[in-house]
């Protein structure tokens, strides 16, 4: 486990995203862009996400924390039930997943939960070895659904799952140091390592607005 205190590693984590939103406001609006450092660069994706959001009946999950995996299941769940209740199929139902703030780890591979001791930091254990997890233990043990991995959720199911830009700037830095890389290399190499299919949204609050904006109706995921 990290050696502060869950309560400061979260103020830690306000207080850096308090600074990093300043920083990318100017970053992108501010006509004196070109004076800010290369460390600032926030490098996001479009919203193409959103134009598959089609589904009748439509639901968002906002995870904050790892919630033993459960955001993950929480949307297929909402899936199965609306098409058992009103005989639909999957094109019917669309389940939108935003992991931002510590959540939003669970989109990186096993490679960054190993190389950036990502269990140590979340306190999660790995259930086979009672040990700080070294590698993603969400991404194939959905609850409820054996066997199935988040590509498959994305891919098979149609889920559509989000990463919070701002949190993985943020988290990338505070565990750079201890895994020998810059904040930048940091966030650069978690930006590349996401899941396959994974959509980096500038931000979990702003994907949860798309999503209700897209007529998605809003759900604790965590």
């Amino acid at each position: 486990m990290s050696s502060l205190p869950a309560s400061t590693q979260r103020r830690t984590f306000l207080g850096r995203i308090t600074a990093g939103a300043a920083v990318f406001v100017a970053g992108r609006w501010s006509s004196a862009a070109a004076e800010i450092p290369r460390t600032t660069e926030v490098p996001v994706s479009g919203d193409e996400w959103v134009a598959h959001i089609t589904g009748k009946h439509r639901q968002v999950f906002d995870c904050t924390t790892s919630n033993m995996g459960f955001g993950a299941a929480f949307g297929l769940n909402f899936i199965d039930s609306v098409k058992e209740a009103y005989k639909l199929t999957d094109k019917d139902v669309t389940a939108v997943i935003v992991y931002r703030h510590f959540s939003m780890p669970l989109m990186l591979n096993d490679n960054m939960w190993a190389k950036y001791k990502l269990g140590e930091f979340l306190d999660v254990k790995d259930p086979k070895t009672n040990a700080p997890a070294t590698r993603n233990i969400f991404r194939d043990n959905v609850p409820g659904r054996p066997g199935m991995v988040y590509e498959q959720v994305m891919a098979d199911r149609g889920v559509i799952m989000t990463a919070c830009n701002v949190a993985l700037t943020v988290l990338s830095g505070m565990v750079a140091q201890k895994a020998g890389a810059s904040a930048d290399d940091a966030r650069k190499e978690w930006t590349a390592n996401l899941l396959p299919g994974v959509h980096l949204a500038v931000s979990g609050v702003y994907a949860v607005n798309k999503s209700q904006e897209a007529k998605c109706t809003y759900c604790n995921g965590g």
